[in-house]
């Protein structure tokens, strides 16, 4: 893999970003009333769906590890995976995301956008090769009816 830092370490980083920008960047706050609590409701279905897509794997008994792909043993398609080839990040985005809206730090929604791009760029893509040559047309057709990130 190209990515040598964890995806939920980089998008921990993030919230500390997204933090950090608060305090040292105020004016670049937004008061707006309920953002903290659409907010929260953005990052619980987060970690709900990282619960989600981490027991899809634990049923088909392959690996979760974003750093060693090469030792899946199994093509998860159904469940969360029906809809996204990638819930596991996209719901470490929604955590950073929604953890933006609580802090009312729209700068952190930047952050967790550059975040993507990074892990599309430095670890989706790399492993995508990888399940292509392991899994043949199962992936590719897999691939063609079920979008990247949402």
């Amino acid at each position: 893999m190209k990515l040598l830092v964890p995806p939920p370490l980089v998008f921990l980083l993030v919230i500390i970003a997204t933090y950090l920008s608060k305090l040292l960047v105020p004016a670049t706050q937004i008061d707006i009333p309920l953002m903290p609590n659409v907010g929260l409701a953005i990052a619980v279905l987060g970690v709900l769906l990282a619960l989600i897509a981490f027991a899809s794997f634990l049923a088909k008994r392959t690996t979760v590890s974003p750093h060693h792909p090469e030792k899946s043993s199994a093509l998860v398609t159904d469940g969360v995976y029906a809809f996204s080839r990638n819930p596991m990040y996209l719901s470490l985005a929604l955590v950073a995301g929604g953890a933006a809206l609580m802090q009312a730090a729209p700068l952190g929604l930047v952050f967790t956008v550059a975040a993507a791009w990074y892990i599309t760029r430095f670890q989706i893509v790399p492993e995508e090769e990888m399940l292509a040559e392991k899994f043949g047309e199962d992936y590719a057709n897999y691939r063609a009816k079920v979008r990247r990130w949402i």
